[in-house]
């Protein structure tokens, strides 16, 4: 194991022109190194340090290199669950906005704003434990905080 690293680290000084790449693990724990070249939000494509590419499902890399593809390529980490109760939340504020403009007291709004929140958080309760991730957990924070206004 020590002299793949040593040959890693000499090819690394030999070739400082060479493609620079991350170590990706897969779900059957195999490792690559490459450097992600692409994520169309199915499919991942990585280019090994010599040239070749492979494409491969996001499902196919491990969870935790899944939401570092994501995370790279600007895409939602947290899970379709989150989003769901998001948009669901969400959409509790898009009514309030449609009401006539006597019913959008500040009152009101404080009011559906909680409703909102409400939602969210129970819709999230039953699942936390899917929610450990630090960047999961960051983007369910911002989400939150989007329905507050801040």
């Amino acid at each position: 194991m020590r002299i793949i690293h040593l040959v890693v680290l000499l090819a690394c000084f030999a070739a400082p022109l060479q493609l620079r790449a991350d170590l990706w693990t897969n779900q059957a724990g195999h490792v690559i190194e490459a450097k992600l070249q692409s994520f169309d939000g199915a499919t991942v494509t990585l280019v090994r340090t010599n040239g070749s590419q492979l494409k491969l499902p996001l499902s196919a890399l491990s969870q935790a290199d899944q939401n570092r593809v994501r995370l790279k390529s600007g895409k939602a980490v947290a899970p379709a669950f989150v989003h769901d109760a998001f948009r669901d939340a969400k959409e509790i504020l898009n009514k309030f906005e449609r009401l006539p403009d006597e019913q959008r007291t500040d009152e009101a709004r404080i009011a559906a704003t909680r409703m909102a929140c409400a939602i969210f958080d129970a819709r999230l309760k039953p699942r936390m434990q899917e929610l450990k991730a630090p960047s999961v957990l960051a983007e369910v924070r911002r989400l939150r905080a989007s329905l507050n206004g801040q």
